[in-house]
C-alpha cells in the first residue's frame, strides 16, 4: 500500500515579482508571508509530523511518498500531478486555519483525481473541528487528531488489513449512523518509542536534502532543524500547539543520548554545522539540558547548536555549560512587561531574571532573540504601556513583536468567541501576521499597532547608542560572515526588507 504524506503550497500573486504563500507544517504559528517568486521563503521550519509519521509508516511496512511543496516551490497543479502519477491509496496532509477552505477544496481536487484514494487530514485545525469537516466535505475520508503519528500509522495498518477503524483511538470517521470519533488517545509517551525523523525523505522523497530547510535565526549553514522535547508546562492562553496538538498534556523529552545521537548522524551524513532545536520550551528542564551539554562535550562533538527556550529555568551555570557545549543562541518568550498579564498566562517569568539572562549570554558569546505579544486577553493601555517600556530597555540581540491572534482550540479563542469579541469567523483572516479578528475589551489594536512600531524604533535607537550592544553585534556579524557567506545573508536581508516595505505599503 502506497501512502502520500504532504506539505501543500498555496501561492498567491501581489505586486511585481512578488507572492504571498502560507507556512504551514512546522510552524507553530501559521501564517503568511511575502516572498520573489521562484524563490525559497526566508523562513522554512522542518515538517517535524510529517517526517516523523513517515518513519513510523515505513517502520509498518508501508510505501511511503513525501513532498513540502513549500519547500520545494511546487505548486498546486504540480503536486496533483505528482499524486496522480505515484497513484497512492492514501493521501494524507495537515491544516491550518487560514487555509482551511483551501485544504478542503484541495481534497476534493483530490478525490475527483484519483477517484480510490482514501483522504486523511491532521493538524491543528482539524483537531478542533474534525466532526463538522467530516459531515460537509464527502472528500474527507478521516480525521487523525492531536499529536497523529501514531495514530495515522495505526489507521493505516488498519485500512491496509481490513481492521476496524473504530478501534483506533484519535481519529474521527464515518460510520452507517453518521460521523464518530474513536476514543482519545494518549499522548507518546516515552518520546523515545518514535522512530528517528525522516530527514532522509524531505523537502521530497524524490529529493532529499534536509539542509534546504532554515530558521533566521541560525548563525551557521547547513543549520538542520532537531526536536529534544514536545510540550510545555505554562498555561499561555494564545499557545497554539500545547493546548491543540498536545491537548495540555505533559512535558516530555527524548533521552540526552538518543538526542546527541542524532546530532552526530546529522552532522555524519548532512555536514550540519549548526542543530536548531525547535521544541515548544528546550531549557523546561535544567537537569535535561545540562544532561545534553554534558554528553555533547563528552563525545567531542563540535558542533554549534541554538535552541528555542525560556529565561525562566536558565542559571549563569547553566548558560556557561551551553556555551562550553557549542550553544550559540538562544530565542525565548518574554510575551508581556506586565507582571500581572504573566501571571494571568500562568507564565512564572521574572522579569529582573530576563534581564540577566540576556546579560549571562552577552557574557558567553550566546545570541538572543526574545518575543513579546501585544493585546494578550487581560492586557490593558496600562499593561501595553509597562510591556512598551520593558521592551525599549531590553537587551537581547534582536527581538520581534507581535499582535495576538485567537486560533480556534486555544482558551484565548474560547473567551473571545464567549465575550462575544470575535470580528469575524472567515477562517482566511486568522493569519499569524494579521490583527483585524478580534475586538479587544481593553484596548484599540490600531493605537497598538502603531505603539508597537513605535516602541521597535525606540529599541533599536537605544541600542545603537549603546556601545557594548553594539561591539556584540560586529562580533555576530562577522560569525555571520564566516557561517553564512555575504551572498546567503544579503539573500535573506533583501528578502526580509521587501517583505516588510511591502506589508507597511499595504497598512492604512
Amino acid at each position: 500500500m502506497k501512502i502520500f504524506l504532504f506539505n501543500p503550497l498555496y501561492l498567491f500573486p501581489l505586486d511585481g515579482q512578488l507572492e504571498k504563500y502560507y507556512i504551514r507544517s512546522g510552524s507553530r504559528w501559521p501564517h503568511s508571508g511575502i516572498k520573489r517568486r521562484g524563490a525559497l521563503p526566508h523562513y522554512l521550519p522542518f515538517p517535524f509530523f510529517l517526517a516523523y509519521a513517515a518513519a513510523c509508516l515505513k517502520k509498518e511496512g508501508f510505501d511511503v511518498v513525501t513532498c513540502d511543496c513549500v519547500a520545494m516551490d511546487m505548486s498546486l497543479e504540480a503536486l496533483l500531478s505528482r499524486i496522480e502519477q505515484e497513484n497512492p491509496d492514501i493521501v494524507f496532509f495537515e491544516t491550518a486555519t487560514p487555509t482551511i477552505n483551501f485544504d478542503l477544496e484541495l481534497a476534493g481536487r483530490i478525490k475527483r483525481k484519483s477517484g480510490s484514494a482514501r483522504v486523511i487530514m491532521g493538524g491543528p485545525h482539524s483537531s478542533v473541528y474534525p466532526e463538522e469537516i467530516l459531515a460537509s466535505r464527502e472528500a474527507v475520508d478521516f480525521v487523525v487528531i492531536g499529536e497523529y503519528e501514531e495514530s495515522l500509522a495505526e489507521l493505516a495498518v488498519a485500512l491496509r488489513d481490513s481492521l476496524p477503524v473504530s478501534a483506533v483511538s484519535g481519529i474521527a470517521y464515518r460510520a452507517e449512523d453518521g460521523v464518530k470519533l474513536s476514543g482519545p488517545r494518549g499522548l507518546i509517551d516515552p518520546l523515545d518509542k518514535l522512530p528517528p525523523p525522516a530527514h532522509d525523505m524531505f523537502p521530497a522523497s524524490w529529493l532529499p536534502d534536509p539542509g534546504i530547510y532554515w530558521d533566521g535565526f541560525c548563525q551557521h549553514r547547513p543549520a538542520l532543524q532537531m526536536h529534544a522535547s514536545r510540550g510545555c508546562p505554562y498555561k499561555c492562553d494564545f499557545c497554539l500547539w500545547n493546548q491543540v496538538m498536545y491537548a495540555n498534556g505533559k512535558y516530555r523529552m527524548f533521552s540526552a543520548g538518543r538526542i546527541v545521537d542524532e546530532m552526530e548522524r546529522l552532522k555524519k551524513r548532512y555536514g550540519a554545522r549548526e542543530i536548531y532545536f525547535d521544541d515548544d520550551d528546550f531549557t523546561i528542564k535544567a537537569a535535561q539540558v545540562g544532561a545534553i551539554a554534558d554528553e555533547i562535550s563528552a563525545r567531542g562533538l563540535k558542533i554549534k547548536w541554538s535552541c528555542m527556550g525560556d529565561a525562566i529555568n536558565l542559571s549563569r551555570e547553566l548558560v556557561e555549560k551551553m556555551a562550553a557545549s557549542g550553544c550559540v543562541g538562544i530565542k525565548f518568550g518574554v510575551e508581556s512587561g506586565s507582571t500581572r498579564v504573566l501571571k494571568s498566562l500562568g507564565k512564572p517569568l521574572d522579569l529582573d531574571k530576563a534581564r540577566e539572562v540576556v546579560n549571562w549570554c552577552g557574557a558567553s558569546r550566546i545570541r538572543t532573540h526574545a518575543t513579546f505579544s501585544l493585546g494578550l486577553p487581560e492586557d490593558d493601555m496600562a499593561s501595553l504601556k509597562e510591556t512598551l517600556t520593558f521592551l525599549e530597555g531590553f537587551n537581547a540581540d534582536s527581538i520581534q513583536v507581535s499582535i495576538c491572534t485567537p486560533f480556534p482550540g486555544t482558551r484565548f479563542f474560547r473567551r473571545a468567541e464567549k465575550e462575544k469579541l470575535l470580528k469575524t469567523k472567515e477562517w482566511e483572516k486568522y493569519d499569524g501576521k494579521a490583527s483585524d479578528v478580534l475586538e479587544h475589551p481593553s484596548v484599540d489594536l490600531g493605537v497598538v499597532e502603531r505603539l508597537r512600531a513605535r516602541a521597535i524604533r525606540r529599541w533599536l535607537l537605544r541600542r545603537a547608542l549603546s556601545p557594548s550592544w553594539v561591539a556584540k553585534q560586529v562580533y555576530y556579524f562577522f560569525r555571520l560572515l564566516r557561517g553564512l557567506g555575504a551572498v546567503f545573508i544579503f539573500s535573506q536581508l533583501r528578502s526580509v526588507i521587501e517583505e516588510e516595505l511591502f506589508i507597511a505599503k499595504r497598512k492604512p
